[in-house]
């Protein structure tokens, strides 16, 4: 007897190849399994209710196995997709994270992130490799509607579970200061079944905080939201579980200062409450989407000092301003940064307001200068001291001085059944346009909509038009940059040659005795 794969095989093969009515039969799409990087990867880009309505329809599923998915591979069975390992019959092939490159299949269709729309450097042999096999890579991350609003994204959950990660370490912050808090009962959220278990914790959290517990020593409790998009929705969410009072951007010292410690504040913060003309005019949206490089952020001055926490959900592009620069953040970290509180005699006072920032982003180098590296899901956590170090908790010490830093890259896997279901319910009305892709013949032949045409980075071995800048950013941020001094003066060796090897060695250039040697990664 043929087992229930074997079968479900041969009924398509008879079905889709050898029928008289071959029309009923609507392309073949596979789903790979996610073997990049963390082996916390547990999502996958449909569910199996979702694969089975593909099914329904006339669609080929092709799943790689995977005992680590979130969801079982029984169930993707059940649902009518054929479970194995080649998928050279897909014309489609769909995933969640980049693909090595032995795994990359020639002339096919690809959606994944593929995290090279900045010219990332650790993903450039992979969009090498891209051209070189003739693919058409699509990327979820360029999936945008006439606004410019993400269609397809993990947003929503990255927020829920960076604001689940940063409540708990902050509970683990507070205490290893010498302050008590109901959030040390909050755990990290992959620790919990759902999301709804993990609110549940926040909540009983939020009540003791109603009842007084947490400490008058500490000063009132401030979240500063950034952005208004997904990531932030989800964070929101999240922290509105806490007796929450919303406030303005504007009134954040006030309460800072003079609030309620039965309460938490929480204000979020738009574009035009920090972004102002460097000629000091207000922010005028569509010149600055146009020139950013006019403006710059008031973050660090008018916010950040009377922030707790800071929670970072927005997009950060390379000409916009940053809202903390390396200087502004030393600043914060300052004992004049320290909040006046009422504390009874031998509570220890807290070092400075800042106690957490989440980046939920995880844009090295980006709005936040001093992050330069992300934490993952095993250690999630590092502190970043005044002198402009990262020390991670190897051993779970959260003591010393600094900001606690969550910059988790990969955030919603967290939660995965839920995130690969949010996720699913948003790319499965796009599969029966991108399903009709054939990536052997030229883009200008296929029919496809503005929404996925503007989302194909590469096609027939090349960049397409909107993504050619991708190779003139490589250019200019990769290569060795060519410098030369007079070999007798002061010797400097510069490592690495990304974005912030230029300011250097423009700094150093000044001294024309100096000599400068670039050693690229």
């Amino acid at each position: 007897m043929l087992k229930a794969s074997r079968l479900r095989k041969a009924i398509w093969t008879a079905r889709c190849c050898y029928h008289k009515a071959p029309d009923k039969c609507h392309g073949v799409m596979g789903i790979r399994r996610e073997d990049y990087g963390s082996q916390w990867e547990r999502r996958a880009p449909l569910n199996p209710s979702q694969v089975k309505s593909l099914v329904d329809k006339g669609v080929k599923v092709l799943v790689q196995p995977s005992n680590r998915r979130a969801y079982p591979m029984q169930d993707y069975e059940n649902s009518g997709a054929i479970l194995q390992e080649d998928l050279s019959e897909a014309s489609l092939i769909v995933g969640v994270k980049q693909v090595p490159i032995p795994r990359l299949l020639p002339n096919k269709t690809y959606c994944f992130f593929s995290h090279t729309i900045k010219a990332q450097k650790e993903n450039i042999p992979m969009l090498d490799s891209i051209l070189e096999k003739n693919i058409r890579l699509i990327d979820y991350e360029k999936i945008v509607d006439d606004d410019g609003k993400r269609m397809v994204a993990f947003g929503k959950f990255a927020g829920i579970a960076g604001m689940i990660n940063i409540l708990h370490g902050i509970g683990l912050r507070l205490l290893a200061l010498g302050h008590h808090t109901p959030f040390i009962h909050i755990a990290a959220a992959h620790n919990y079944r759902n999301s709804s278990m993990a609110r549940q914790a926040v909540r009983d959290a939020g009540y003791e905080i109603s009842l007084g517990f947490l400490p008058k020593s500490i000063g009132a409790m401030t979240f500063v939201v950034m952005g208004a998009g997904n990531v932030s929705q989800g964070a929101l969410e999240v922290i509105g579980e806490l007796p929450v009072e919303y406030v303005k951007p504007e009134d954040l010292r006030k309460v800072a200062e003079s609030g309620d410690h039965k309460k938490v504040y929480v204000t979020v913060v738009h574009r035009k409450d920090h972004i102002i003309n460097k000629d000091g005019s207000p922010l005028d949206p569509q010149d600055y989407e146009k020139h950013p490089e006019k403006y710059r952020s008031t973050f660090s001055e008018k916010i950040a000092p009377w922030a707790s926490c800071i929670v970072n959900g927005i997009f950060w592009d390379v000409n916009h301003p940053r809202f903390l620069t390396n200087m502004n953040t030393k600043q914060l970290l300052s004992e004049e940064n320290s909040p006046k509180t009422d504390e009874a005699p031998g509570c220890p006072r807290l070092p400075h307001r800042l106690l957490a920032i989440s980046d939920i982003t995880a844009d090295p180098g980006g709005s936040i200068e001093f992050i330069t590296d992300c934490t993952s899901i095993e250690a999630p956590f590092a502190l970043y001291d005044a002198d402009h170090k990262h020390q991670h908790f190897k051993n779970l010490r959260f003591s010393g001085d600094g900001v606690l830093v969550c910059s988790v890259d990969n955030m919603p896997a967290q939660l995965p059944r839920e995130a690969t279901d949010y996720f699913g319910d948003q790319l499965i009305h796009l599969i029966p346009e991108l399903i009709q892709s054939d990536a052997t013949k030229p883009l200008e032949k296929e029919s496809f909509s503005r929404v996925i045409h503007d989302a194909i980075i590469a096609s027939n071995g090349q960049l397409t038009p909107k993504y050619q800048y991708i190779a003139e950013l490589r250019e200019k941020t990769h290569s060795i940059l060519p410098v030369s001094f007079d070999k007798s003066g002061n010797k400097v060796l510069v490592l690495g040659s990304g974005n912030m090897a230029a300011p250097t060695i423009e700094y150093l250039s000044r001294d024309k005795s100096t000599y400068v040697t670039v050693l690229p990664k």
